[in-house]
């Protein structure tokens, strides 16, 4: 790249002196501190040399004008100036400039120092990029470690979920902690949930025609689409997040399959309860109905013709023993049962750390699709 020098002085010989001795250089010429002025804010040199004495606006003025431009700020001025005194050069420095030259210097020496500041300048912003670079990278880092902390809660956050309405409540509070507005739709079912609070009319209208969008769609104008196997997920202001993106809506249908199999197990729970129960009753009046059946035949025979009361109760006390047993398992089956639905509630109580992911989120007034 080609180094710029803007040479600002009133003295016509000296800028042609001065023009000779950088020749290397790309050398831009003003004479005066006005027309310097406008050049270096055009020009955007890499380095000012400046006179001090000239009519109109002197060097002094012209360095506190160029000083007050921002990407003019820290360009190198250098003041060449047959002005010799302690206060001449004290009140330079004062203003903003970086060196100061007699006009008596001879010019090998005076490029020998313009050639120093140059290469001082360019270590000096060598080194403030790769800071600069360097905390861009921490950053980006400590943004991606919060984004992966507000993912990794909300899975945690997914095993105390009900159901579906309190799974779209915890991912939309994920998504507000992530500075997401988007929308959610769990295919084949009619739940839409907004970080704004509201669903437009077109917003739902498109959700619903998943099938139109591949696995990842983004339109022109910047949102984009998740659409993923069992939820489809319209982002507004994606961003540099459309990674993270992906990641959440991968935690949510993983949530979803886990919400969907502790649906089913519990489904069969609750049957085997059902049948164990009915299994339990039809146990009990078979039982009954055996008593009086066998007592009946006894008579019958004539085996037995009388009882008196103890008799009669220690011959149902008998009968019954050989049926008591299987009925004892199967009210046991039934506890059991009981005790497992127990434990998959208590699971729905999440811990305190959690909790604030199950609040209802402030909505915005924000309702437009794009």
């Amino acid at each position: 790249m080609s180094v710029r020098i803007l040479v600002i002085d009133d003295d016509k010989t000296y800028r042609t002196l001065l023009s000779q001795t950088f020749a290397d250089y790309e050398v831009s010429v003003a004479s005066s501190g006005e027309e310097g002025l406008q050049k270096a804010i055009e020009l955007k040199p890499h380095v000012i040399l400046l006179d001090i004495v000239m009519a109109g606006m002197d060097g002094y003025a012209t360095c506190s004008e160029l000083r007050k431009i921002e990407h003019l700020r820290h360009t190198p001025i250098v003041f060449i100036s047959n002005l010799s005194s302690s206060d001449c050069r004290l009140k330079a420095f004062e203003i903003g400039a970086n060196e100061y030259v007699c006009k008596t210097t001879h010019p090998d020496e005076l490029k020998d120092k313009v050639v120093a500041i140059l290469d001082a300048d360019h270590d000096y912003f060598e080194a403030h990029a790769d800071i600069a670079q360097k905390e861009s990278l921490l950053l980006d880092l400590q943004r991606q470690n919060a984004c992966m902390k507000s993912i990794g809660l909300f899975m945690q956050a997914t095993h105390y979920c009900s159901d579906l309405e309190v799974l779209q409540k915890i991912f939309i509070n994920t998504l507000n902690a992530l500075g997401l507005r988007a929308i959610i739709h769990f295919k084949n079912r009619t739940l839409f949930r907004s970080t704004s609070g509201s669903v437009a009319k077109l917003e739902h209208e498109m959700l619903l025609h998943h099938e139109d969008f591949e696995r990842v769609h983004q339109f022109d104008h910047g949102p984009m689409v998740f659409n993923w196997r069992s939820s489809i997920l319209l982002v507004k202001n994606v961003g540099e997040l459309s990674d993270i993106c992906a990641h959440v809506m991968d935690a949510l249908e993983l949530a979803i399959s886990n919400l969907n199999r502790r649906a089913e197990m519990v489904e069969q729970i609750l049957s085997i309860e059902k049948t164990n129960k009915e299994i339990l009753a039809s146990l009990k009046e078979t039982k009954s109905k055996s008593n009086t059946t066998l007592k009946q035949q006894l008579f019958d025979s004539g085996l037995i013709s009388q009882f008196d009361l103890q008799d009669e109760n220690d011959l149902d006390e008998l009968i019954a023993s050989s049926s008591d047993e299987l009925v004892g398992m199967v009210e046991a089956f039934g506890d059991n049962a009981e005790r497992i639905s127990a434990i998959l509630g208590s699971l729905k109580k999440p811990p305190q750390e959690l909790r604030f992911l199950f609040k209802e989120s402030a909505s915005n007034a924000d309702t437009t699709l794009f």
